[in-house]
């Protein structure tokens, strides 16, 4: 079953250099870092928390074990690896782990995590029950340490007589009594031109460019300054450069994925570019459009503040009317009339409350034959009612 790779995105060793030989990283580069750097730089970031040579050099043994033999990148093992090689506790293990990138010797290109959702279920559709990513490194050298040797004479040839033996024989002795070269000067090699300055600025940029292709990081800032001197001079910046290698492949031609030589190989595309063509920059016309929509969308941006500025400014003013004079006046007299609407209400209810209290009243009085109930008490409809009543009984 494939293996579940973890993403390192593009171009992540951009501007990371790499070590020249594994042996002689975590022999020479390391101890000469901790020597040189570890009390005056080092020691005073990390308060509490030391780190012996022996440690970090055991440390970076194991951790080199574990890189790529060639360049010293991708190495990633965990921090309980490092522990059960070394036998250190895993704290240490952490110790030593700084101390390498704050020497500059090594470089954290991914931090570890906790694997998402979706890469567990793909761990686990292969077997793999790993719930997190280790930290990825890359273990390089250190360009001060080479002139730190250089400066104290570490790798000055032992002089005749000591107790290192040289071994190869010199028709010679190494210290001559003579500073002066042998043959005329005009068979003397050239001095070698510097850099261009512009050329070495593009190169540097161009490198570290996330849209720049891997091969660009086969050959240093120097070497590629020499075919970047014209282009600069003339404005180009790292995406010119991208976009003329888009439009090469555009029109037809093909760029290997692994080229031979690439400095050839691009300087070839600069001359199909035309030398004399070199102020038609590749992606002016991108830049410039880009531009246009981010100064339209700034202007936009600006009048939308504008707007919420002036809104802001005509509710204050609002909200400080609310005081005034004109405001209360017509409050009282919303007041006023809100009180006459009331009395109106009253007086309309008061007197519909009267009408129907007279219609009761006025029907409780009066008997179902519409006879008035006061008549019928009174004494003389009393005795007629009786006769009326003895009248029918004898009949």
């Amino acid at each position: 079953m494939p293996a579940i790779v973890l993403d390192l995105g593009d171009a992540p060793y951009a501007g990371v250099p790499c070590w020249t030989r594994a042996e002689r990283w975590a022999a020479f580069t390391v101890p000469v870092a901790y020597a040189a750097r570890y009390d005056s730089e080092v020691r005073p970031r990390m308060p509490g928390n030391p780190v012996s040579l022996n440690a970090l050099v055991r440390v970076a043994e194991a951790r080199a074990r574990y890189a790529d033999y060639h360049t010293g990148r991708n190495c990633r093992p965990a921090n309980a690896r490092l522990a059960a090689d070394t036998g250190f506790s895993v704290r240490t293990i952490q110790r030593a782990s700084t101390t390498l990138r704050l020497l500059g010797c090594s470089t954290e290109v991914l931090r570890g995590r906790q694997r998402t959702r979706a890469e567990r279920y793909a761990s686990w559709r292969v077997g793999d029950r790993g719930r997190g990513w280790a930290s990825v490194w890359a273990l390089h050298d250190q360009p001060f340490i080479h002139r730190f040797v250089h400066k104290l004479g570490l790798l000055s040839p032992h002089p005749e007589r000591s107790a290192v033996r040289q071994t190869r024989s010199v028709k010679n002795m190494v210290t001559t009594s003579t500073r002066r070269r042998t043959g005329a000067g005009s068979r003397a090699a050239a001095r070698r031109a510097s850099p261009d300055r512009a050329g070495v600025r593009l190169a540097g940029a161009w490198r570290t460019d996330p849209h720049a292709p891997p091969w660009a990081l086969r050959y240093s800032v120097t070497a590629w300054a020499r075919i970047f001197g014209a282009p600069a001079r003339h404005g180009w910046c790292a995406r010119d450069i991208n976009q003329l290698i888009t439009d090469w492949i555009a029109v037809g031609h093909w760029l290997p994925e692994r080229p031979h030589k690439p400095i050839g190989l691009l300087g070839a595309i600069l001359a199909w570019h035309g030398p004399h063509n070199l102020d038609d920059r590749p992606a002016a016309a991108d830049m410039a459009r880009e531009a246009a929509e981010l100064a339209t969308a700034r202007a936009r941006v600006a009048a939308q503040a504008a707007e919420r500025a002036a809104h802001e400014r005509a509710r204050a003013a609002a909200q400080r009317a609310l005081g005034g004079p004109g405001h209360q006046a017509a409050r009282r007299a919303a007041a006023e009339a809100a009180q006459r609407a009331a009395r109106r209400r009253t007086h309309t209810a008061a007197a519909e409350a009267a009408r129907i209290e007279a219609q009761v009243r006025a029907a409780r009085d009066t008997t179902p034959t519409g006879e008035s109930r006061a008549a019928l008490h009174s004494p003389r409809d009393a005795a007629a009612r009786c006769a009326a009543a003895a009248a029918s009984d004898c009949g």
